[in-house]
């Protein structure tokens, strides 16, 4: 074994100590998905661990085990960033949920090269894993994705809704020129369709059409209202322009935005997910700044919408199975769930 895995091994096991036993350790982010760029990629680990019963009884464990050696900032090239689950988070709470990175770990096994410790106890989860979490949901792969993106002003953020908004307040405007706002306030909220960033609100008694973080007064001409649309899309688009000429783009950030889609994407096709990903050479064009944004801002709206339509029909939704997950935890205690 490599000698910086051995090392890893044991710091992993030294952070247990004391605490549980180490059940399970892999290398993690670019290493394991096959997106690590040399000389500058850092070192991400993931672990279970359970937790002793000493440590339970006396209500002194913890949910996670963490060390980092790149301080407070951004990890660099070599860095190494550990986390170490406990089982009861992993299986209970973070698989249920959706967590993206906790169903990495639990489709890891897939790349062995990447597997530095693994306990037969938790055999049972990683032989059948669609029992753990709902593979059908990909809320939290959604959030994800746009997260990752929404500051470039990508739909489902602000200057997606301010698109929305405008679009239709210029063919309303067409339909019936020299119109107010108020003629038009409740169809331009419906066509928006999020009241996060558009609904008619109450200001002072007064109805009012709430556009994108600004109230509207409902006697404002059309004309008036598509003007300082426009310059509100002037500001918000420039972001992601300005960004890309100066090389402020977030590429590695945007390159997990895809990657969760494109992940989530294998698993309503095929049931899993496997390592190291099918899309990886996408996913390192992107990374090192190879695709221009309107490219990348394609890849994720046309996948989150091809995810919509996979999880239709998708046959992978029917988790998770809450009692199947108390039983690996008890299972790894060597005890049963007399629940059942």
């Amino acid at each position: 074994m490599d000698l910086r895995y051995q090392t890893i091994i044991e710091k992993a096991q030294e952070l247990c100590r004391g605490r549980g036993e180490l059940l399970y350790l892999t290398l993690y982010g670019s290493t394991l998905y096959g997106t690590a760029v040399e000389g500058r990629s850092d070192i991400d680990v993931r672990g279970i661990y359970l937790p002793s019963p000493e440590s339970l009884a006396l209500g002194e464990w913890s949910r996670t085990l963490h060390c980092s050696t790149g301080g407070e900032g951004r990890n660099g090239s070599g860095d190494l960033d550990l986390d170490i689950w406990s089982v009861q988070h992993w299986l209970l709470r973070l698989l249920p949920a959706g967590d993206t990175g906790a169903i990495d770990v639990l489709f890891s096994p897939s790349f062995s090269a990447c597997t530095l410790v693994r306990d037969h106890r938790l055999d049972p989860v990683f032989s059948e894993p669609l029992a753990f979490f709902d593979a059908g949901s990909g809320k939290a792969c959604a959030e994800y994705s746009l997260g990752q993106a929404r500051k470039y002003g990508i739909k489902g953020s602000r200057l997606g809704a301010l698109k929305t908004i405008a679009g239709c307040a210029a063919k309303l405007d067409r339909d019936a020129p020299g119109s107010r706002l108020s003629a038009f306030a409740e169809a331009i909220a419906a066509a928006c369709g999020d009241e996060r960033f558009c609904r008619i609100d109450s200001v002072h008694g007064a109805p009012m059409l709430f556009a994108c973080g600004k109230h509207h007064v409902l006697s404002t001409p059309m004309e008036e209202f598509l003007r300082r649309l426009s310059q509100d899309m002037e500001r918000y688009g420039q972001r992601a322009a300005d960004a890309e000429k100066s090389g402020g783009m977030d590429w590695k950030a945007l390159s997990h935005a895809v990657r969760a889609i494109r992940q989530n994407m294998e698993l309503l096709e095929c049931g899993r997910v496997t390592f190291p990903l099918r899309c990886r050479e996408e996913l390192l064009r992107i990374k090192t700044g190879q695709a221009g944004w309107d490219e990348v801002e394609k890849s994720i709206l046309e996948g989150l919408a091809a995810l919509e339509a996979l999880r239709a029909s998708s046959p992978y939704g029917a988790g998770p199975d809450i009692s199947r997950a108390r039983q690996a935890v008890l299972a790894c205690y060597g005890l049963e769930d007399r629940h059942d």
